[in-house]
């Protein structure tokens, strides 16, 4: 049976990464046609329109110290519980190493490995991984970079931030704003005078949304945090005004709802108000969730941290020393979720699937941990499965390519 090319790639379109990743392999034409930048970024745009519309969330990766990354699924098996996975990427393995930022399915590492550290971008999906050249000055992991999509030049940038940890303990430390572009494969420094008069922890990530890249950061005048954002087309640095909160609650959590700008405003001993802004200017007030009860009052404000939607609406949140849980605004109830294979983790990364490649204009892809495993996997794919899976296309079956991201 032979179809048109146009309808094999309406239909590869709409199969999730990890068939397609399968796929790649079934002949030259089809890998071709998977790692063509025009299929990738349509594959992309329908797997992010799915992922807005609910909130949900292909992967959860959680860092740990000195150890693999996990990835985990935000949906439950059949028991009820969530399981971990360990990633291949070994770069990590016994060497402190932190998640500086993420979008479209590329995650930016930055690892301490004894000497001058590495910088690091990887695809978990696709199991490519790219060492990025260093900027001047590099203080490795004690670093601040974030990472965005600038659609006018059809490529991905690099920002790093003036660092608190390096204002604090380098001596003669000159905060600068340098950004790198994949394409480049080059650093180029801003002007002096853009550099903005904020300084960002280097343990948190970056956040992206509405175009921009967003840190946390404290206004050490004011006594109070700011939301810094990056515009990556424009180049330039503001400060988001804050939502309209009548108790000047303290910003706890910085994130992205629904690929949406979100914040927590909260306070020790009652609750924690989840904000979201699409334009960084009207703020709309998502939930209001009242204190975990038996939770340190001590310690409440800074331990709650959203992560994504279930496809029943549901909030699923990381509570430090509580675990992961699940809150139902619709009775304001939480859940324990079970998460097997996990024993300890240092920080949660919410990241959409995707085919992109972190050698987007380099060409020098590091594909080894992933081909074997993807060798093994494709033993029993023959050219009578992927029949069926065509017919099965035409005779109306829809593969959503979130996986289990659309409405049930």
């Amino acid at each position: 049976m032979d179809l048109p090319e146009d309808i094999i790639a309406d239909i590869l379109r709409r199969l999730p990464v990890k068939t397609l990743v399968r796929f790649r392999c079934v002949s030259k034409s089809w890998r071709s046609l998977i790692a063509d930048p025009t299929f990738v970024r349509t594959h992309l745009s329908r797997l992010i329109k799915s992922h807005i519309a609910f909130g949900t969330a292909s992967r959860i990766v959680l860092s740990r110290y000195a150890d693999r990354l996990l990835s985990l699924q935000h949906h439950l098996n059949d028991e009820g519980v969530a399981v971990a996975e360990e990633l291949g990427l070994d770069l990590v393995k016994d060497l402190p190493y932190y998640v500086k930022g993420h979008c479209d399915g590329l995650i930016c590492l930055v690892i301490n490995n004894g000497d001058k550290g590495l910088l690091v971008l990887y695809n978990p999906s696709i199991r490519v991984h790219r060492k990025l050249p260093i900027p001047r000055n590099y203080r490795s992991t004690r670093e601040v970079f974030g990472i965005g999509y600038d659609p006018t030049i059809n490529d991905y940038k690099i920002v790093r931030v003036p660092s608190m940890y390096c204002r604090m303990k380098v001596k003669d430390y000159v905060p600068r704003v340098e950004i790198f572009t994949l394409k480049s494969n080059t650093w180029r420094a801003l002007p002096d005078e853009e550099t903005p008069p904020y300084f960002v922890e280097h343990v948190f990530q970056a956040t992206n949304a509405n175009g921009g890249i967003y840190w946390l950061c404290e206004d050490r005048d004011a006594s109070r945090c700011v939301i810094l954002r990056f515009d990556l087309v424009q180049e330039k640095f503001s400060v988001v005004p804050a939502a309209p909160d009548e108790f000047h609650w303290s910003i706890t959590w910085l994130g992205s709802l629904k690929d949406s700008l979100s914040v927590i405003h909260s306070q020790r001993t009652s609750h924690i108000h989840i904000w979201s802004t699409k334009d960084d200017k009207n703020w709309t007030k998502l939930f209001s969730i009242p204190k975990l009860q038996g939770l340190n009052p001590s310690v409440y404000s800074f331990r709650y941290t959203p992560l994504c939607y279930t496809e029943t609406g549901a909030l699923l949140m990381n509570i430090r020393g509580e675990g992961f849980m699940m809150y139902d605004p619709r009775d304001n109830s939480f859940r324990q979720v079970e998460v097997r294979g996990v024993e300890h983790h240092l920080q949660e990364t919410v990241y959409c699937e995707s085919l992109v490649s972190p050698s987007l204009g380099n060409g020098d892809e590091n594909e080894a941990s992933g081909r074997e495993d993807r060798r093994s996997r494709l033993a029993d794919t023959t050219a009578r499965g992927i029949r069926l899976l065509v017919l099965g296309f035409k005779r109306g079956m829809s593969f959503n390519g979130g996986g289990r991201s659309g409405r049930r």
